[in-house]
């Protein structure tokens, strides 16, 4: 994350404003990019049966596009943005609990999509804007449930998707006609969401006569990423 920073505010400052071209018809119409960076985060995890089972910090690399329009008011610009990122998110934590059996318990999360619906609100100083952001977020996750039985076996998994929220700032540069460049800090909090792993290589794997494990799970990430825009 460090590093990702590091080189987006020095690809900023080597496209220096001197150097910068305003973008045709200023900030207004339709935009289209992509862009790349890293996250990190919290899990904290939560059987409804057992009680508090741990927390690790997920980490990974994302890279994705984005789609949005402005409106330019003067030097003000609002307008809407999706985004939509494929992700390397993803840690695990040795479970609190459950180191009884046959082997260690592994609870283990991995985020392979994330997306953002947000409006944006910015001020621009010729082709350079200011803006923050905030609207919602969506998570594609996959929780699973390892070892306890046997070494390595995976026997408990809940793949699904869920909502939560996000704000963050960012700083867009237009270097040529048509382009620009930016540098973003999002925060994305989904809160606690419950989720049922359900039992896979071993039947009944949960409390009695149960197939599946209820865990609540809460997740919060922060995603720094750079990238272009070609405005049309």
């Amino acid at each position: 994350m460090r590093r990702i920073g590091a080189i987006a505010l020095l690809w900023l400052v080597l496209v220096s404003p001197a150097a910068a071209e305003p973008l045709l018809g200023g900030w207004s119409g339709f935009y289209l990019g992509g862009h790349l960076g890293g996250a990190l985060g919290t899990s904290d995890w939560f059987d409804l049966g057992a009680g508090n089972i741990g927390s690790h910090n997920p980490s990974g690399i994302i890279g994705g596009g984005q789609i949005g329009y402005n409106f330019q008011l003067g030097p003000w610009v609002l307008g809407p943005q999706a985004s939509l990122s494929g992700s390397s998110l993803g840690a695990s934590h040795l479970d609190a609990i459950f180191q009884f059996g046959a082997a260690p318990e592994y609870d283990r999360s991995r985020n392979d999509l994330l997306g953002t619906l947000t409006g944006r609100a910015g001020y621009a100083w010729g082709p350079l804007l200011a803006y923050g952001q905030g609207g919602a977020a969506w998570a594609h996750t996959r929780y699973s449930l390892t070892g306890f039985f046997a070494p390595g076996l995976e026997f408990a998994v809940s793949d699904g998707a869920k909502w939560g929220w996000t704000a963050g700032a960012g700083l867009e540069l237009g270097f040529a006609p048509g382009w620009s460049g930016f540098v973003e800090y999002d925060y994305l909090g989904f809160g606690s969401d419950l989720a049922s792993l359900k039992c896979t290589a071993v039947a009944d794997c949960g409390p009695p006569g149960k197939g599946a494990i209820g865990i609540s799970i809460r997740e919060n990430f922060h995603l720094l990423k750079t990238g272009l825009n070609f405005h049309f």
